[in-house]
């Protein structure tokens, strides 16, 4: 794969210590149905063999910050201010595309202008926590047939749905992202943010079913769905009342 000089999209990773899933990530990435887009790694820190495997791909620009100097919404700003391209696609580095037409899928959406951003599902990578297995037949089953066919969202992202737009997997408008960065006081939920600020501007999010990833949040010893799951509920009643 040749870097194209003007990439429609560009995608965005953030990685530390993801030796275990980044090159599968990469591999699944680069099987797509389109390949009209550019790749950049936002690392921090990592001390395993994560950066020595994504010198085996067409990776445009690696960009290192300090782990100290870490933040969700930073390492993304950083990242998309190096992007050549006008979609911007959010990939977390064990967030693993779950089939040949998942960029396909959420990249129709932006024929309508005001689409901002396209999120989607997601289900556990085998190294997940029991409580988010149960979680996926829990969700994945009962919730998605509940809301099967609806598709937008006009008012504000309710709690319960809010994981369907996230940075684990999105995709979002670099001219909207222009107009509002990625919120840098934030400890979390920098995706909510970003969405009910594009929805309070009269912008739309859209979820779309088919962009579906494997991703976890427990697992190679990060915090499990479960430990996090009460600090972003507290986040997003937050950010709901700056917007009234």
């Amino acid at each position: 794969m040749k870097y194209s000089k003007n990439p429609l999209t560009s995608w965005v990773i953030r990685t530390k210590n993801e030796e275990k899933w980044i090159g599968k990530v990469l591999e699944k990435l680069l099987e797509q149905s389109r390949l009209d887009f550019e790749i950049i790694i936002v690392d921090s820190g990592s001390t395993d063999k994560t950066l020595e495997i994504i010198k085996k791909f067409p990776v445009r620009k690696v960009i290192k910050i300090p782990q100290n100097e870490f933040h969700y919404s930073y390492a993304l700003n950083v990242g998309i201010k190096e992007s050549y391209g006008k979609i911007i696609g959010i990939l977390s580095g064990h967030s693993m595309p779950s089939h040949r037409f998942w960029y396909e899928s959420a990249l129709k959406h932006f024929k309508d202008d005001t689409v901002a951003g396209v999120g989607g599902q997601y289900t556990s990578l085998p190294d997940g926590s029991l409580d988010e297995k149960i979680g996926d037949m829990n969700y994945h089953v009962t919730k998605f047939n509940e809301r099967k066919g609806d598709s937008i969202y006009d008012g504000w992202l309710p709690h319960e749905l809010f994981a369907e737009f996230s940075n684990s997997n999105s995709l979002i408008r670099k001219k909207y992202w222009k107009l509002y960065n990625f919120n840098e006081t934030l400890k979390g939920s920098e995706d909510y943010d970003w969405a009910q600020e594009m929805i309070s501007r009269n912008y739309r999010i859209v979820f779309e079913p088919l962009f579906n990833v494997y991703h976890s949040h427990g697992g190679i010893d990060r915090p499990t769905l479960h430990d996090r799951m009460s600090e972003w509920q507290k986040l997003n009643l937050e950010i709901d009342k700056k917007r009234k």
